[in-house]
């Protein structure tokens, strides 16, 4: 079980994920701690993301994330964001993803107003990237403005802490985890599939 203090007291010493230097941070949660990272080798930027364990039930829970993020590492889409590696130190997990910009359409909406063509923009290409899970059969039960990120012209969609691959017409939510607001209906029983993210890309339409 990883201690967040030595983490918190040694996260920027060189090498700390072997190959990388580890820069600001980009937000967190329940279930982690991002940062900016450059890599040495190419000096290009990547987020990285820390899980946070806390008891056995949390590393369970980590568990079943993991092994979701494989599923989506063999995406390559330009409106996804990608899933670079996955890794240990210390004994904390933590999983490599392009960096997509530090601005969300969360923060877009608070701080500026959008033209309709601009919200437009964005929204074709969250649809795609949403498009480009489903194809793969997979789901990703929290799509909202803080999990479209912007970097220019390019909206993706990112956070894939609560995704799934479906086996089933209609899974069972192993995390019962999503944003109230943009949550369909059905996700308040644990229960979901592909149509829950399209009840949710309405929402963030509205």
């Amino acid at each position: 079980m990883m201690d967040w203090e030595v983490f918190y007291n040694r996260f920027r010493e060189p090498d700390f994920v072997p190959g990388y230097e580890i820069q600001n941070r980009l937000g967190g949660g329940a279930f982690g701690e991002v940062y900016k990272a450059r890599k040495h080798s190419i000096g290009k930027a990547y987020a990285i993301k820390f899980l946070k364990i806390d008891d056995e039930a949390q590393r369970a829970a980590i568990e079943r994330e993991l092994e979701q993020v494989r599923h989506f590492a063999v995406i390559d889409h330009p409106n996804l964001v990608s899933i670079e590696d996955l890794g240990s130190v210390l004994g904390v997990p933590y999983v490599v993803m392009g960096y997509a910009g530090e601005d969300t359409l969360a923060r877009r909406l608070r701080e500026s107003r959008m033209t309709r063509e601009q919200a437009l923009a964005i929204f074709v290409q969250t649809c795609r990237g949403v498009l480009a899970l489903h194809d793969r059969r997979l789901v990703h039960f929290d799509i909202k403005p803080g999990n479209v990120f912007l970097k220019g012209d390019v909206a993706r969609v990112g956070d894939y802490g609560l995704s799934k691959l479906v086996t089933h017409s209609r899974g069972s939510l192993s995390m019962g985890r999503g944003t109230p607001y943009y949550m369909a209906p059905e996700m308040l029983q644990r229960r979901g599939d592909q149509r829950s993210d399209v009840y949710s890309l309405g929402v963030v339409l509205y």
